[in-house]
């Protein structure tokens, strides 16, 4: 042991004796040192290489795994949309009743008393979870349908107007919407063109001239804005009172009562003495009003017409100049109990031979269906307009 330490001191004073007469760049010049020097570069390179391998590595196993977990969610996602198509079918064949009591079997007519009305709980598929809802587009007016084959513009362009009104918005912008889709150049009287209005814009754009495909097409019609589209802003916004959440009585179905639904109404109607309230509905989002899904162009289709069973008070409330809240709330009451069979029972409402009538009915074609699918690792929302008499998918989109 002793022999081992002189040694290592006696090699120690020796490099320390070159570097301090020759420096430390002829001791790594030297064979030895030319080695060590060589030996340290490679040793860096491949710790730095190392280092960045391992970290790119470990992006590209997080990356496989979100996309697995993306397309998990996806997969689930089409589950739900095949479940929700079939609650539909099940409606349309008129066998609620044989799945659930107390909700509507007539066939023809759609209401929130039919099951595809109900408000769903989350319920499990492999290792998640899948949400659907089932929204009825004939509940909303067809901007598509403010022009017809042989009309400049249809009676929905009056619902159109006032619904604006009632918003606190400008009526123009029905005449901007008509622009929108109508297929010439020429302007309403406060409408938008290309030459006027969208060729001025940065970027500038052109008018559609043609039926919107999507109703988020209205972010490009001339007045209005994004705060306006989503319902966060503009008109009377803030200012109007004792508003609800929906009108669609009790939809609910909740988890812990699906084994005793034999003794639970899933409507009021079983229970005549509890108050329903009924009022403008809070969301002030357009799509919730507004659809482009219906045949236009044989006015008035029965595709394009609006459910009294199933439209908004919002909605309602535009239908003539004449009818007032009260009427409308009523219209409400009566069909949270019962809801309408023909659309001459509206007619105590708006009035015998009112020509609104035309456009309205008591049963719904197009269906607005939107599935959430969640995982432990991941989250997918996608939405489907879905043709029930021709069992079509019109339009669909989804995100992460």
């Amino acid at each position: 042991m002793n022999n081992l330490f002189r040694r290592f001191m006696e090699n120690y004073n020796r490099r320390k004796k070159f570097i301090a007469s020759d420096g430390i760049k002829s001791y790594l010049l030297n064979t030895n040192g030319y080695i060590l020097l060589i030996v340290l570069i490679i040793s860096a390179f491949l710790v730095s290489f190392t280092s960045d391998f391992f970290f790119q590595t470990s992006i590209y196993i997080s990356s496989l795994k979100r996309a697995r977990a993306n397309l998990e969610c996806e997969y689930t996602g089409l589950s739900g949309l095949e479940i929700a198509k079939a609650i539909i079918e099940i409606d349309r064949l008129g066998m609620s009743t044989g799945f659930l009591p107390n909700l509507n079997n007539n066939r023809n007519i759609d209401s929130y008393m039919d099951i595809w009305a109900l408000d769903f709980p989350e319920f499990p598929i492999l290792d998640g979870t899948v949400k659907i809802s089932i929204e009825d587009e004939n509940s909303k007016i067809n901007i598509n349908a403010l022009i017809s084959e042989f009309a400049p513009s249809t009676k929905y362009y009056g619902i159109l107007q006032r619904f604006f009104v009632n918003m606190g918005l400008p009526m123009d912008i029905a005449d901007a919407i008509i622009d929108w889709v109508d297929p010439d150049d020429s302007r309403f009287p406060y409408g938008a063109e290309s030459s006027g209005y969208y060729q001025t814009l940065s970027p500038p754009y052109k008018a559609k001239n043609a039926p919107a495909d999507s109703i988020d097409e209205l972010l490009l019609v001339k007045g209005i804005t994004p705060e306006i589209y989503y319902g966060l802003g503009g008109g009377n916004y803030g200012l109007e009172k004792n508003l609800v959440e929906h009108n669609k009585g009790d939809v609910t179905l909740p988890e812990e009562k699906l084994e005793d639904l034999n003794a639970q109404p899933v409507n009021g109607s079983e229970d005549d003495n509890e108050p329903i309230t009924a009022g403008k509905e809070k969301d002030r989002r357009l799509d919730k009003y507004l659809r482009v899904y219906g045949e236009w162009m044989k006015y008035p289709d029965e595709s394009s017409r609006i459910n009294i069973n199933t439209a908004s008070y919002r909605v309602l409330i535009s239908l003539t100049d004449e009818i007032s809240d009260e009427t409308v709330q009523e219209i409400i009451k009566k069909r949270n109990l019962e809801p309408f069979k023909t659309v001459d029972e509206i007619s105590a409402f708006t009035g015998k031979g009112n020509t609104v009538n035309s456009l309205l009915t008591v049963k719904s074609h197009i269906f607005k269906i939107t599935v959430t699918s969640v995982n432990l690792n991941g989250k997918y929302k996608s939405v489907y307009y879905y043709d029930r008499d021709n069992k079509k998918i019109l339009y669909c989109s989804g995100e992460y």
